[in-house]
């Protein structure tokens, strides 16, 4: 998973820095929620788009909440 395609999520939904990531059958969101770095980790539902929210949290920087959803996508089934 080393070499992960950051792509950036569209400004006026997301606030800049905010980039996402597909993995597999995972969608890895990182943004930043009032100043705060987050991640998600989305899962598809198999219905027309939809996705699941598995797992989420926030870090102390942009970088290391790239780094915790990688690691967590790494991580969970």
């Amino acid at each position: 998973m080393a070499d992960i395609d950051w792509k950036p999520l569209p400004t006026g939904l997301w606030t800049p820095p905010a980039v996402y990531a597909e993995v597999g059958d995972l969608l890895l969101e990182v943004f930043t929620d009032d100043g705060v770095p987050t991640w998600k980790i989305l899962k598809g539902t198999g219905k027309r788009g939809e996705w699941n929210v598995i797992a989420e949290g926030s870090a102390d920087s942009f970088a290391a909440a790239k780094a915790a959803a990688l690691f967590e996508a790494e991580h969970n089934p």
